[in-house]
């Protein structure tokens, strides 16, 4: 079981939805979003049939911004709880059995002076639900001063605020192995411009119910940003118990013998003899 997550920057590019559909036979995961797409449904089904999804969710685009996507594979039981520009909010429970828990697609407003808007958004989702939690998206954010490279330094402001709203939220990041800076501008110039603004954040519970998950993040030609890779893995095995069976056989052999009187006195004391009436020494 896995989920990913991209901004992928317009599907009308042929050569982007190839990117798309390679990515998504390698690495199969069951639950896909997509933000930026610049595609209408009818694009949308296209891409969904050739990549073998069931499911398939949209925000049209308005304009430059909000265009987004949610697909997921037959089995896996999705059901939409709230969507606008800037996410879209889901239940997922993989089988009948399994537990629910709470999945959003997420893409943050990337006009600084509206920030507050993707801040409040954050806080209003996490008061409509109590279940496992975890978010997947471009925040258009970053936490730490660290985590963007070139050009001018991100306003404290910004980073409090976004931090705030996290936390305020009852979520905390979720790390990734791989690149960290998911997306960058004017690569190779005096320009360049390198920032962590795709990530994913859970919930306490959802950890707790998922302790085994892990997240990369993958390369992705034809998009300025990174995808996440989250994969859900399962619970390890209990290793078999071993159990050491005595054999008899070894009795015939006078320095095994010698070996299990000197252990029963190191282990029993010499005051009380290894019992032998039964043994036979042949």
């Amino acid at each position: 079981m896995s989920l990913l997550s991209w901004n992928c920057r317009a599907l009308g590019n042929p050569k982007t939805v190839q990117v798309l559909v390679d990515m998504v036979h390698a690495k199969r995961p069951n639950i896909l979003f997509l933000a930026e797409t610049f595609a209408g449904t009818n694009k949308l089904h296209s891409v969904r049939t050739k990549m073998g999804y069931s499911g398939l969710f949209c925000v049209n685009n308005d304009g430059h911004s909000g265009s987004l996507a949610l697909l997921w594979k037959d089995g896996t039981s999705v059901s939409i709880q709230s969507y606008s520009k800037h996410h879209i909010d889901a239940i997922i429970c993989l089988s009948p059995d399994d537990s629910e828990w709470r999945f959003t697609g997420y893409y943050g407003v990337p006009k600084r002076h509206r920030r507050q808007e993707s801040w409040s958004l954050l806080r209003q989702l996490s008061s409509r639900c109590s279940l496992p939690w975890v978010v997947m998206g471009d925040f258009n954010d970053i936490m730490h001063l660290n985590e963007k490279r070139g050009g001018n330094p991100q306003p404290v402001r910004l980073i409090r605020g976004f931090c705030e709203a996290v936390e305020e939220s009852g979520l905390k990041d979720f790390a990734f192995e791989g690149y960290q800076y998911t997306w960058e501008r004017c690569k190779g110039s005096p320009n360049w411009v390198e920032a962590k603004l795709d990530r994913i954040l859970i919930s306490d519970s959802w950890g707790d119910l998922f302790s085994n998950a892990r997240a990369s993040s993958i390369t992705t030609p034809k998009s300025d940003h990174m995808s996440l890779h989250l994969q859900i893995l399962p619970p390890p095995m209990p290793s078999p118990r071993i159990r050491h069976r005595f054999e008899n056989l070894w009795l015939r052999d006078a320095h095994c013998w010698e070996i299990m009187i000197e252990s029963w006195s190191k282990s029993h004391g010499q005051n009380r003899p290894l019992w032998k009436s039964n043994l036979d020494l042949g």
